[in-house]
């Protein structure tokens, strides 16, 4: 039997893949393996073995690359009495049973991180979960981190502690931004821009969070607190994305341009 678990969801293919680990071992103690970069004669050689205790065997193949030489044995594979689970990001066309683990967004991103907060001991309020989710996003795995920082800081998680530990995922991706900027990465810096414009965010958006970013870490510099930009990096970074943004309001420069600019700038 073959089964593909493909998705972006990498979270929730990781527990439904430990799922299925568990209830298998409770059935066949010692028929499981887990391959990387395996081949189609990895697969075949595991696929194909008979356990001495007459178990059958869970073999799961992780970023596997679908060739033709693996099609044309699927058949042999789908007749095992062992299990074959392939773990992917993208679809596949083969004719064996299919799972799909798109992002989590909503109402059911909602459902899953007020239950992850009840699973280890925790109270949300409904205010406090919006933003929780607003500042997390879709990524489990940094849910799951968060919530578990919320919940070691108080039981009964507040607005004010969410605002308090944990940080926009924009302005996590607006600071990587800057700190390529600031260190004249100038392909890491188009990177971090093109991820921006490639999940919607306007330039004029872009150059307005930069500036909000740096004000807030200028202030923070002249508090006395460290961080790795010197106060004239700052204030040099502040007055060109000013400078950038008057043109765009004043229409002499292209919004597009505007970010280029910046980044040929550095």
């Amino acid at each position: 039997m073959i089964i593909l678990f493909y998705g972006k969801d990498k979270y929730r293919i990781r527990e439904k893949a430990r799922e299925m680990i568990s209830a298998h071992r409770e059935k066949n103690k010692s028929g499981f393996s887990s391959l990387k970069d395996a081949q189609v004669e990895d697969i075949r050689r595991e696929m194909l073995s008979v356990s001495m205790f007459n178990e059958k065997k869970l073999v799961i193949v992780h970023d596997f690359v679908i060739s033709k030489e693996f099609l044309s044995q699927v058949d042999l594979f789908e007749s095992s009495p062992n299990v074959l689970l392939i773990i992917n990001e993208n679809d596949a066309d083969i004719n064996c049973k299919k799972q799909e683990f798109e992002l989590l967004n909503g109402v059911k991103l909602k459902e899953w991180a007020r239950n992850k907060v009840e699973v280890v001991g925790g109270r949300i309020n409904d205010s406090s979960l919006s933003l929780l989710i607003e500042y997390a996003g879709s990524d489990l795995w940094r849910m799951e981190n968060e919530i578990t920082k919320l919940v070691n800081y108080s039981s009964s998680i507040l607005l004010s502690d969410v605002k308090k530990l944990v940080r926009d995922k924009n302005e996590v991706n607006i600071f990587e931004t800057i700190n390529s900027i600031a260190k004249k990465d100038k392909k890491g810096a188009l990177q971090s821009i093109k991820k921006h414009l490639d999940r919607g965010d306007a330039p004029v958006y872009i150059l307005a969070m930069i500036a909000f970013q740096v004000r807030k870490i200028i202030s923070a510099k002249e508090k006395g607190n460290y961080n790795n930009f010197t106060m004239d990096e700052l204030k040099n970074l502040y007055d060109k994305v000013v400078e950038l943004d008057y043109g765009i309001k004043t229409g002499k420069v292209n919004p597009i341009e505007s970010l280029n600019i910046l980044i040929c700038g550095v």
